[in-house]
């Protein structure tokens, strides 16, 4: 073999090399995290001059294509003449399809798939390598690069963006367990997003399970009724639960000496409440919880009818988890006896039950709670006894009350 083919064969394999960095910035500048370039920036001139490719990613590709396309032409130029003059005793008609299999072949593997997958699988360590040269040609061909823009941008004009990331996609992005975030953080941020679609009446308590006095009543029964309570706020109301006046704060009371406990010092401490009507969402009442320096908010439906109350750490506990203290009258709402089935209150909210036991009921707009369910599934107070099935759950009526389901057993159907 001549040295003329030997320079030959090196020059294409160097224009092959070429091609093949080429197409490993395209991926890594795609494949590289932003903020991780961040993390390295200050410290290192690779770093600072990576992240300067990746603010201009739309640049970079077509700096990266047309650089990867030149390469492979000059590259299939080189290559059919050496093999030309390689096969020179190969008939004609076989030395084109040879060629083109052989050129195709390297380029393929050589240029595309090879460099592509070691600079998804590793981006930072490539572009260590390769980042200082690349940005600098980048910044030489920034002519070339606009001209390539400009045709580009004509060819396409009138065709707008339409395509936008889901908010399904954010959700699984940030679901991956690849991801550098701990397992609390995650169900944070999950949780967050979900808020937009929970309402207010989704977090209240019912009447039925709300402290309150009626202020209206004996002034002895009121105090030993608060100093009893296990909540800081009781709900004041005046003969009837359902003409709600304001909160009481507990601490307000303790500072009242004896002698002066009377209706007067009680009307006094009886701070405002605010009413909110039961389609507000979470997430814009937490904003305004937090700007009117407000916990507690009796909620209403769409006819003025008081639903229940709800309160700021039960909307915070659905973004961070469990942190508040339950009083003993919450902790009965469910109960696991010895055959393992569950027996639920009424008044439990069927989020929080899902959330606890993983029972995957589905929640209706119309049906929050078991009561709720049960109403509407069964189409009006039921008798105790009745039964029904809802996916692979039973559910048993135990206690009724006048006008709601009080107790229902639910029974888990084993695979």
């Amino acid at each position: 073999m001549d040295f003329a083919k030997l320079g030959g064969i090196i020059a294409a394999l160097v224009v092959l090399l070429i091609a093949s960095l080429f197409s490993c910035l395209e991926t890594a500048t795609v494949a590289i995290s932003e903020y991780r370039l961040k993390l390295f920036r200050d410290r290192c001139l690779w770093a600072s001059l990576a992240y300067k490719l990746k603010v201009e990613l739309n640049q970079v590709l077509i700096f990266s294509l047309v650089g990867n396309s030149l390469a492979n032409t000059v590259f299939t130029t080189l290559s059919t003449f050496l093999l030309i003059s390689l096969l020179s005793g190969v008939s004609e008609k076989f030395i084109v399809p040879i060629a083109t299999v052989v050129i195709a072949f390297f380029i393929i593997i050589f240029s595309e798939a090879l460099p592509k997958i070691i600079a998804a699988k590793n981006p930072l360590l490539v572009l260590k390598i390769i980042a200082i040269p690349s940005y600098y040609l980048f910044i030489i061909s920034k002519p070339i690069i606009w001209v390539v823009d400009w045709l580009v941008v004509v060819i396409l004009f009138g065709i707008k963006r339409i395509e936008q990331i889901s908010l399904e996609e954010v959700k699984g992005l940030i679901a991956d367990k690849s991801l550098p975030f701990k397992d609390k953080h995650r169900s944070i941020i999950l949780n967050s997003i979900e808020l937009e679609g929970i309402t207010v009446k989704e977090v209240l308590i019912s009447l039925r399970m709300v402290a309150a006095i009626d202020i209206c009543g004996e002034i002895d029964e009121i105090y030993k009724k608060i100093c009893s309570s296990h909540h800081t706020r009781i709900i004041v109301f005046e003969h009837n639960i359902d003409n709600i006046i304001g909160f009481i704060h507990t601490k307000d009371i303790l500072s009242i000496k004896d002698n002066e406990r009377d209706k007067a010092s009680l009307y006094q401490r009886v701070r405002s409440i605010t009413f909110v009507p039961d389609f507000i969402s979470v997430i814009r009442q937490i904003h305004k919880a937090q700007k009117d320096k407000q916990r507690i908010f009796v909620i209403t439906n769409e006819y003025g009818d008081i639903l229940g109350i709800a309160c700021l750490e039960d909307m915070l506990e659905i973004i961070f988890g469990d942190f508040t203290t339950e009083s003993p009258q919450q902790k009965n709402l469910v109960v696991i006896n010895d055959k393992g089935q569950l027996v639920v209150d009424g008044t439990m909210i069927i989020r929080e039950l899902n959330e606890l036991y993983n029972l995957n009921i589905n929640i209706k707009r119309d049906a929050l709670t078991i009561n709720g369910l049960v109403l509407s599934t069964l189409n009006g107070i039921p008798n105790v006894g009745m039964c029904f099935k809802l996916n692979r759950l039973i559910f048993e009526v135990i206690s009724v009350g006048a006008y709601w389901v009080e107790r229902v057993k639910i029974i888990r159907l084993e695979l």
